[in-house]
């Protein structure tokens, strides 16, 4: 199920959403493991790998589909570590304690400086949307109002270009 279907399938009557961006995850690994660098490395070689993971990687989490393609494939790695934080789950790929499952669109940098290395399969894992939510009946102060129509203005303007 894409995680967009989950968000609606549970929206709440007083929550209104927006989409910001959907964020495209890949396996990646540090240039300490054995996989940087190989053009070669096949998904199969990549089922026995230890994990540095999401804590929402999890059945029931935001990230679940992560999970889920862990187990259809049959993937038998442990997790060794997780985290909530990106900063932290991108510091221990890097340093080389397993591979883990990134949004591809905040590495370009580390992957031109050979911090990471882009692991099969080649169209990535899952796509997550990211939404802004807000309580419509809530009363907001000015400061809370003209932040949402200022966002919002944004959003609608950059949705034009």
């Amino acid at each position: 199920m894409h995680i967009s279907n989950l968000i609606r399938r549970l929206a709440q009557p007083k929550l209104e959403q927006r989409q910001l961006l959907r964020q495209r995850y890949a396996f990646f690994c540090g240039r300490r493991h054995r996989f940087f660098g190989r053009s070669d490395v096949t998904l199969e070689e990549l089922q026995g790998e230890n994990f540095v993971s999401f804590v929402s990687d999890q059945i029931g989490g935001n990230l679940s589909p992560l999970a889920v393609f862990r187990d259809q494939q049959g993937f038998t790695g442990r997790i060794v570590a997780s985290s909530s934080s990106f900063e932290e789950i991108h510091r221990l790929v890097c340093a080389g304690y397993g591979i883990g499952c990134l949004p591809e669109h905040l590495l370009s940098k580390d992957i031109d400086d050979g911090l990471l290395w882009r692991l099969p399969p080649v169209e990535g894992i899952v796509d997550v949307d990211i939404f802004l939510l807000w309580n419509r009946e809530q009363k907001m102060t000015i400061a809370e109002n003209v932040f949402l129509e200022s966002f919002q203005h944004k959003l609608a303007t950059a949705e034009g270009d």
